[in-house]
């Protein structure tokens, strides 16, 4: 590893002195003549994420832990023999759902919908490489999810802890974002995108939504055909430790949140140059 990572060919940048010239002779980049960008893989993306908000969890070892996954997805009726599987249930506390997507409970009859669409292998299949597909259903999930949102939302409320005004709310965003310094231009759209958003959330209260503690189920008996019911109970919603939501917070917050949501579905974030 130390000889491969030392070495020329594993240093160089995405750029080259004279590119055109060297699309012309290797279009593939096969000599390795630069580096050639690669999207962040599905687990690297959730952790990134995680880092720049602030609330990754480093511990190291222990059980497998189960995240947040989209409500819809989770609550899906999903067949097991002749019966139902158990809803989904994520980890009660952030602490555990937070922690790195190496530990994260893998199971073959449920995926989680973002690590999927971001080309998550198949746990029947070996893969001795990604798949690193440019698909529609990425966007939405990066721009729409709640995972998103709650990550944006932490994102907005770390900058807030650690910077003062918003130019140094938003060079304190860039540094952890992409480890450099917003320049002007950008430092003006985000600004003017920052108080169009401010006008936004002023004017529009986000209404709480919590998952239910209940859910009634049913099934047809196989050979009778007769349909028959009964309720499970989720009791994990019950003493449930939610991370902030949009409507925990303020509107100034939330509009801080929607520029964080934009550095995270910039390539710039999604990509390693």
């Amino acid at each position: 590893h130390r000889q491969v990572m030392t070495s020329a060919a594993y240093q160089r940048r995405s750029t080259h002195p004279d590119l055109e010239r060297v699309r012309e002779s290797d279009p593939d980049n096969l000599l390795l003549a630069y580096f050639s960008p690669r999207r962040l893989a599905a687990e690297e993306l959730r952790d990134s994420m995680l880092a720049v908000s602030g609330e990754i969890n480093m511990a190291v070892g222990g059980l497998p832990i189960h995240p947040e996954i989209n409500l819809d997805e989770a609550l899906r009726p999903r067949m097991i023999q002749f019966s139902l599987a158990p809803a989904y249930q994520p980890d009660r506390t952030p602490a555990q759902r937070n922690r790195r997507s190496v530990y994260v409970y893998r199971s073959r009859g449920l995926l989680d919908p973002m690590l999927n669409v971001f080309n998550q292998p198949q746990t029947e299949d070996s893969c001795e490489r990604r798949d690193s597909s440019n698909i529609t259903p990425q966007v939405f999930t990066l721009l729409n999810s709640d995972s998103s949102i709650d990550r944006s939302i932490a994102f907005a409320q770390r900058l807030q802890r650690e910077a003062g005004t918003f130019t140094e709310q938003m060079q304190r965003a860039f540094q952890l974002a992409y480890q450099r310094d917003p320049d002007r231009t950008e430092l003006k759209l985000l600004k003017r995108h920052f108080q169009q958003m401010l006008v936004h959330h002023q004017q529009t209260i986000p209404q709480p939504a919590d998952p239910p503690t209940v859910l009634e189920r049913s099934l047809v008996e196989e050979f009778s055909g007769k349909a028959f019911r009964y309720e499970e109970r989720l009791d994990v919603y019950e003493d449930y430790q939610h991370h902030t939501k949009p409507w925990d917070v303020s509107a100034e917050t939330r509009a801080l949140a929607d520029l964080c949501l934009i550095l995270i579905n910039s390539n710039e974030f999604i990509y390693v140059y």
